[in-house]
This record gives C-alpha cells, structure tokens and sequence, in this order.
C-alpha cells in the first residue's frame, strides 16, 4: 500500500464519522440484555447446523435456548433463562386447555420485537406485527444490505490493514538485504585491500632483493677492476 493510501486509512479511523458510529455501535451493544452465542453466525445458518437429521427440523424452544447458554449448559443472562422458562411454561398451559398453537406465536407471546420475533432472527416474522409483509421484507432487506456494507468495510479495511503489513516486511526485507550488500561490500574492500597490501609488501621485498642483488654485482666488479690494476702495476 502506499503512503498516500494508508494516510486514508488513518484518516479513515480517526475521522469524526467513524468515530460516531463506533461510539454508537459500542452503546447499543452494551444496552444488550439477552446475548446470544452464535457469534457472527447468522441464526438461520445455525438452525440448519443444529436440525435434526432425521425430522430436518429443530423446535424454536430448543434453538433458543441452544443459542443463549454456552459450552458449559450456563445461560448467557437471566432475561434468556426466564424467556425460555416462560416459553415452556406457556406451552403447557396451551396444551392443557386444548389450545392450538405454533412456536412461533409462543415466541411472538414471549419476546415479541417490532418485525420480526426477537431471538430466532429477522427472516421470522412476529404473527401479531402491525406492520405489512412487504414492509417487514423491505425492513429486512434494507438492514442486510446496510450489514453487508458495513462486512465490506471491515474486510476492506482488513484487506488494506493486510497490505500494509506486506508492505512493512517486503520493506524490512529490502532493508535487511541491502545491509547484507553492505557487509558483502565492506568484506569484499577489507579483501581486497588486504590483497593489495600483501602485494605491496611482496614487491617492496622483490624490490629490495634485486637492488641487493645488484649492489653485490657491483661491489664484485669493483673488487675485480682493483685487483687487475694491482696486477698491471706489478
């Protein structure tokens, strides 16, 4: 990523708008009184996970429950453990006066939301809403759209967060393989200044050899030019 598109980013984080939904966001989570523990997971995909195989269904009660208590069997809050309890309790009491019922009017009598019913997902809609189907559709529609676009955000921001991060290391390989040049470079001059002495050293004793050598010769031929002209003289 480049520095410019980072600074975007950044600015992205800090700005003023961000920082106001984040806040938002962060305040309506803590307002949450029942939390379920499907996570990120949507509700109907968790259904589909936890049907049974052989009926190809699971009760509304159990899926409930099975998203409100954690590994342990403990529910998540009170308010889920009493829904749940209320739920079962109203269920007995429908087939004691000989009632019929579906779950999901338990459901709407228990944790109703305008909508849809609270706790099995927005594609279940509340049998006793107000609202029209095609209202209630619309509504959904618009809010995962607006989840959709806020997923895209985030995997946007964690594909460019990813990029920087490539970024750093193929920027701290560089760096680590131009100091390795470096050394190669240093090693290399050390080398072959070395070289060069050793030969310096090696021609200087040549050197000195040869005027040895040559000093010698003279020092001979002058012993010899006396002693002949000693000998012409006798």
């Amino acid at each position: 990523m480049k520095k410019e598109e980072w600074t975007r980013v950044c600015d992205l984080f800090v700005s003023e708008e961000f920082q106001r939904r984040s806040a938002i966001n962060k305040e309506n989570r803590a307002k949450l009184k029942i939390v379920h523990t499907s996570g990120a997971r949507s509700f109907q995909c968790t259904r589909a996970l936890l049907k049974n195989p052989e009926s190809d269904e699971i009760s509304a009660a159990l899926l409930y429950k099975k998203m409100h208590t954690n590994k342990d069997g403990m529910w998540t809050s009170e308010d889920a453990r009493e829904n749940f309890e209320k739920m079962e309790a109203l269920q007995l009491q429908y087939e004691s006066e000989g009632k019929s019922y579906t779950e999901v009017e338990i459901f709407a009598e228990v944790v109703t939301k305008v909508g849809y019913v609270r706790g099995l997902g927005r594609s279940v809609h509340s049998v006793r809403s107000s609202f029209s189907v095609s209202s209630v559709d619309l509504s959904r529609k618009l809010e995962e759209a607006r989840f959709q676009i806020e997923e895209m955000r985030a995997r946007q921001l964690e594909y460019e967060a990813l990029l920087v991060k490539r970024s750093d290391m193929e920027q701290t390989m560089r760096e680590h393989l131009q100091m390795m040049e470096e050394q190669q470079r240093k090693k290399d001059e050390e080398l072959m200044q070395m070289m060069t002495e050793q030969q310096r050293k090696k021609d200087e004793e040549h050197r000195k050899m040869i005027e040895e050598q040559q000093r010698t010769l003279v020092e001979q031929q002058e012993w010899r030019m006396q002693l002949m002209t000693e000998q012409m003289r006798e």
